[in-house]
């Protein structure tokens, strides 16, 4: 007896390692395919999207690819949040992505132990030696291929003391055939390790180890309910991923549960059945009726592809039960361009007058960014990083846009002062994109600040209050007389420039008193002393936009 419970703490503790290996080699999969496809595939979700047969399709590749249901709604959530996708674009992809979170199941089921060792040294060797990007990234898919595989062997041996413990059987005999208990179990175990992917793969190892037919059990009726409850489970990442982002994106994390929910409730009442039917259909893909593995990935193949046909032909109406749950407005991202119109190009003082309409709105969306990332000094918000960059990617557009056009614009007859007045402009766009690179900067240290948890002293808070009120008294000001080409306004905000850089100055000062002092932590104090680099430096570009106004505004 006392054999029987070392052998099987130690298969726990190998099971637990396996496990671990198979993450590790999850992540370092998906990272790669990720790496080396660049921005190729979240491009591929927001433009293939707009057909659901197309949607269905990318949604199955992409979340083949990078071995994640959760990853690629997690994607989705960012799109919608970005308003780069709606959320009626991104069902389709979330049924997709549920029939691509298979493929990890269906290799998993092969007997792959010969191929884990060559994937790892061959992997290894391509991501140390390789110079190229693609080639690195490579190795490092393959490093992963064969990290996951290990893991999955040593799973199996893991379990393997199971099958042969007469206190497990007992237990088996006793709760095996509970479909509750099954089902809670998957999506426990799914929503602790944030990966179905990894729930399937244990309880394919639990059946190639022989562990679900131990005393004659049926390990299809033992498996299929937790297979059903990782498909639940797998949900969470999505939804932690949307707390905090937009109302859309919210519906995005919804939709991925009422999809996984209502297969399962459909397919509750056929339990009994299930194991017939997953026993033909592996039949039929060349599983023999001992080959275990394959029969439970097969169930789980069969299971989503299921609840996409089906789904798919009432998509409006699934997507009209979603939005009645989860009611709410959709607020509207506007990214592109509102008031740029290349027909008007033929009146060069209408189109500098649009031009100046985007630029001050991009200025608002920079101020905004800034107020946004400061405040994220004081507390961190989950999927602040997220949102900021969304904004960034949105003044990083509008900036591409506006160049573009006051390019074209610019080989019209212009007059002098239309000339010196496009100039000002584009000079005004450069500024006011670098601003918003400087808020993206002040959150990283914000960030970094959370992360180690370095507080301000009491004096530092004060000082960056103070500081922080006169850039954003003087640049929102600046940005109002640009959109209202007053240059008397403009110049009453850019004389709080030279106050901002004495602050800066003195600020400085004190920070090193207190440094010398032992009153504040060096660390926090490089962050401190970052952002005050920042902010000067966004009065300075504020200044630069107050120029556009006072000069080559003031002669029209």
């Amino acid at each position: 007896m006392k054999l029987e419970a070392t052998s099987i703490w130690f298969g726990i503790i190998v099971l637990f390692g396996g496990l671990g290996l198979f993450l590790y080699g999850m992540f370092l999969m998906s990272e790669g395919l990720q790496l080396a496809a660049g921005d190729r595939l979240r491009r591929m979700l927001e433009g293939l999207t707009r057909n659901r047969i197309r949607g269905v399709l990318v949604g199955t590749g992409v979340t083949a690819l990078i071995q994640s249901s959760s990853a690629t709604t997690v994607m989705l959530v960012g799109l919608v949040n970005a308003g780069l996708m709606k959320f009626s674009q991104s069902v389709a992809v979330i049924f997709g992505a549920n029939i691509g979170t298979t493929v990890t199941g269906q290799i998993v089921a092969f007997n792959v132990k010969t191929l884990s060792f060559p994937c790892i040294g061959l992997g290894l060797l391509f991501f140390l030696l390789g110079n190229k990007r693609v080639v690195k990234y490579t190795g490092q898919v393959l490093l992963g291929f064969g990290i996951l595989f290990l893991g999955i062997e040593l799973m199996k041996g893991g379990l393997a003391p199971l099958s042969k413990s007469g206190t497990f059987e007992g237990w088996l005999v006793k709760y095996g055939g509970n479909w509750f208990l099954g089902l809670l179990l998957g999506i426990i175990i799914t929503s602790l390790v944030q990966s179905s992917s990894a729930t399937t793969g244990i309880v394919i190892a639990m059946g190639a180890a022989g562990v679900l037919s131990v005393n004659g059990a049926d390990p299809l009726r033992i498996a299929i309910p937790i297979i059903l409850g990782c498909n639940i489970g797998t949900c969470i990442t999505a939804m932690i991923a949307s707390m905090g982002a937009s109302f859309p994106a919210k519906r995005v994390a919804f939709a991925h549960y009422l999809f996984n929910i209502s297969g399962t409730v459909l397919f509750l009442p056929f339990l009994s059945l299930l194991p017939k039917v997953t026993l033909r259909i592996s039949e039929l893909f060349g599983a023999g009726p001992d080959n275990i593995a394959r029969q439970i990935s097969c169930f789980h193949t069969f299971f989503n592809l299921s609840m996409t046909l089906i789904w798919l032909p009432f998509a409006n109406q699934f997507i009209w039960l979603v939005k009645n749950i989860k009611r709410g407005e959709e607020p509207v991202v506007e990214r592109d361009p509102l008031f740029l119109d290349p027909r008007i190009f033929h009146n060069p003082a209408l189109a500098l007058e649009m031009a100046r309409k985007e630029i001050t709105r991009m200025g608002r969306i920079t101020m905004e960014m800034l107020q946004t990332s400061v405040g994220y000094l004081k507390k961190m918000e989950r999927g602040g990083k997220r949102q900021l960059l969304e904004m960034e990617s949105i003044v990083d557009g509008l900036a591409h846009s506006i160049i573009e056009y006051l390019s074209k614009l610019s080989q019209e007859p212009l007059t002098d002062e239309q000339s010196e007045r496009l100039v000002g402009y584009m000079h005004a766009v450069n500024d006011i994109e670098r601003i918003g690179d400087h808020a993206e900067n002040i959150m990283y240290l914000a960030m970094n600040k959370a992360e180690d948890g370095m507080p301000f002293t009491d004096t530092a808070v004060q000082e960056m209050e103070e500081i922080l009120g006169t850039v954003f008294e003087m640049y929102q000001g600046i940005i109002d007389a640009f959109e209202g080409e007053n240059p008397e306004e403009a110049r009453r905000y850019q004389s709080l420039e030279h106050l901002v850089d004495e602050m800066a100055s003195r600020f400085r000062r004190n920070h090193l008193d207190r440094l010398n002092r032992g009153e504040c932590d060096g660390s926090a104090g490089v962050i401190f002393l970052d952002t005050l680099s920042n902010l000067e430096r966004v009065g300075d570009l504020a200044n630069n936009v107050g120029h556009v106004t006072t000069g080559a505004l003031e002669k029209l």
